[in-house]
């Protein structure tokens, strides 16, 4: 949102910490309305695990937050957003991004004049098409790379162009192609930043209420329940039930399966109380093969507005530095 709220410049350091673009995103949701005043916050140690973020990332976030005079926070009643957020200044806000921008632009060797022509140059063209901005997008299964990479270019039409990539491929697409940026969840982010190893900048991505929700319903099951997982592959249902440990879920037993493992899917259907079903187990249509389909949760997720958001801040500096060099002197 611009001009009000805190500031994040995901292009000046390629590891700018996931706590840092967690309280961004946060403190968004909170400036644009979608976190309401006195509305609960998930609890550290639910939030951590959906996002799969260590709790104590959680609880400086939170501390931070409260810090900013977005939340409260008491004993037995969590942390809620506050009734009153605190008044910020768009004017002062927009003077300090101007200052920061000229004083990297000196650093580059640019004039102020320069930087004003660019920044004139760029607000005209903003409606034109320009160079599309190369996202690599990272997951640990093939069908969420390639679908969220897709949702990206819908999202940021005639800006990005986007592709989809396992985390495992990450370093090798690096060596091989070139990409403005990394985008991924925050539930990769660690592991994206390893990989990246400072190459580029890691935006890490928060993702809708309606998973957290369900990472929630399932914390919430009584002891003795069983959940089934099925996902493509082994490592895709070992990251839900690794979530699922971290949430605090306890006395609840896990069986999983993978496409194809039919005996394994016969275990799930005889068991399982609840059914998460991974994207790639949806495309192919398994979710039909259980009875009391009442039990089936999809597990997936949708970008959160303040997720996409962060990537806008990340993409269009990249968009407008390349359309001033690219513009024909006068």
């Amino acid at each position: 949102m611009p001009g009000t709220g805190p500031e994040l410049d995901v292009q000046r350091n390629s590891d700018v910490p996931i706590s840092t673009q967690i309280f961004w995103q946060l403190a968004y949701k909170i400036d644009t309305g979608r976190l309401q005043p006195g509305e609960r916050l998930l609890p550290v140690r639910e939030l951590g695990a959906a996002l799969r973020v260590n709790p104590n990332t959680i609880r400086a976030v939170y501390r931070r937050l409260a810090d900013a005079g977005y939340v409260t926070s008491r004993h037995g009643a969590g942390t809620q957003v506050v009734e009153q957020l605190p008044k910020r200044r768009a004017a002062e806000a927009l003077a300090g991004i101007v200052s920061e921008m000229l004083r990297r632009a000196t650093e580059a060797g640019f004039s102020a004049d320069e930087v004003a022509a660019a920044t004139f140059a760029a607000a005209t063209e903003r409606k034109r098409p320009g160079p599309l901005v190369r996202v690599l997008f990272a997951e640990c299964t093939t069908a969420d790379a390639g679908f969220d990479a897709e949702r990206l270019v819908e999202a940021f039409p005639g800006l990005i162009e986007a592709e989809g990539t396992l985390l495992d491929d990450l370093p090798d697409r690096l060596d091989r192609f070139h990409y403005d940026l990394i985008a991924t969840t925050t539930m990769h982010a660690d592991e994206a930043q390893a990989l990246a190893a400072g190459r580029l900048p890691v935006v890490a991505m928060l993702v809708g209420p309606g998973y957290l929700e369900l990472v929630h319903e399932i914390a919430g099951l009584p002891p003795g329940s069983t959940v089934g997982l099925v996902c493509a592959t082994s490592r895709g249902a070992d990251n839900i039930a690794e979530t699922l440990a971290l949430s605090g879920t306890k006395g609840v037993d896990i069986v999983s399966a993978v496409i194809g493992a039919d005996d394994d899917l016969d275990a799930v259907d005889r068991e399982a109380d609840l059914i998460l079903v991974s994207r790639e187990a949806l495309a192919v249509n398994l979710d039909r093969r259980f009875e009391r389909e009442e039990r089936i949760r999809p597990w997936s997720y949708a970008f959160d507005p303040a997720g996409l958001e962060l990537l806008r801040r990340a993409i269009e500096p990249i968009a407008a530095a390349r359309r001033a060099r690219e513009s024909p002197p006068d």
